[in-house]
């Protein structure tokens, strides 16, 4: 199998996942980067069924945002791709998601904070990207990018999330990850007070050492499940923890 057929293969599974999980429906999108080929690989845009992408759906590109291949333009905010994966040698996969329970922390004035070990992983923090826009110029990428430094990812103003990995197994399950925290902290709050993790809670706990393991075992689950999935929306997402 060549390196492009497993991009695109790695892709629209994954792309299948988030839309099982409820996170990636009419809006959202995500990309792997080929840093050998310089070809950036897009899930396809608005307005395509998500739940039913196949490999010959995804869209690739140059980190010019040039179309090298298929019928339809680029997301939108294409930039928020390229942008990442030129400047980080670690972002070679991201999304940009407007998952439910994760965008509720780019409206509420509440930082976030991870409420349990596997959330640990975001431990140093997420930034927010206080622009209420759409990420549509190379210019608005690279402020973007400078938002998120060295984080995992970050919240979007009145938007959504973007999160980062090295492959599309860290990407999903970061992703995975953040909206199962918010989820649970929204949950959580109607009890009481939050009793979040301190970051030297997470970092005594080396949850960031056993991600790469982590998110490999997510993916060989999650990808599991979608195979058995009908692709029929209105369902529950499928228990994270």
């Amino acid at each position: 199998m060549s390196n492009e057929t497993a991009l695109r293969d790695k892709l629209a599974t994954c792309t299948r996942i988030f839309a099982m999980q409820q996170m990636l429906g009419l809006f959202g999108h995500i990309s792997v980067f080929d840093a050998q080929a310089g070809r950036v690989y897009f899930s396809p845009s608005q307005g395509v069924d998500k739940s039913a992408v196949s490999p010959d759906d995804i869209l690739v590109a140059d980190r010019d945002g040039t179309v090298l291949d298929g019928d339809m333009r680029l997301p939108m905010e294409w930039p928020i791709h390229t942008v990442l994966h030129a400047r980080r040698g670690d972002a070679l996969a991201v999304a940009h998601l407007h998952a439910p329970y994760a965008t509720l922390y780019a409206i509420a004035k509440r930082p976030f904070r991870p409420v349990t070990l596997q959330g640990s992983v975001f431990g140093a923090g997420v930034p927010i990207y206080r622009e209420p826009q759409l990420v549509k110029t190379v210019a608005q990428g690279e402020d973007l990018a400078e938002v998120i430094g060295d984080s995992r990812g970050a919240f979007m103003r009145g938007h959504g999330i973007v999160v980062i990995g090295r492959d599309v197994e860290e990407m999903l399950y970061g992703s995975l990850i953040l909206e199962d925290e918010a989820r649970k902290s929204v949950e959580a709050a109607a009890l009481g007070e939050l009793d979040c993790l301190t970051v030297a809670d997470c970092n005594a706990f080396g949850g960031v050492a056993d991600f790469p393991g982590r998110s490999q075992r997510a993916w060989r689950y999650f990808a599991n499940l979608e195979s058995k999935w009908d692709g029929k929306p209105g369902g529950s997402p499928v228990a994270f923890a």
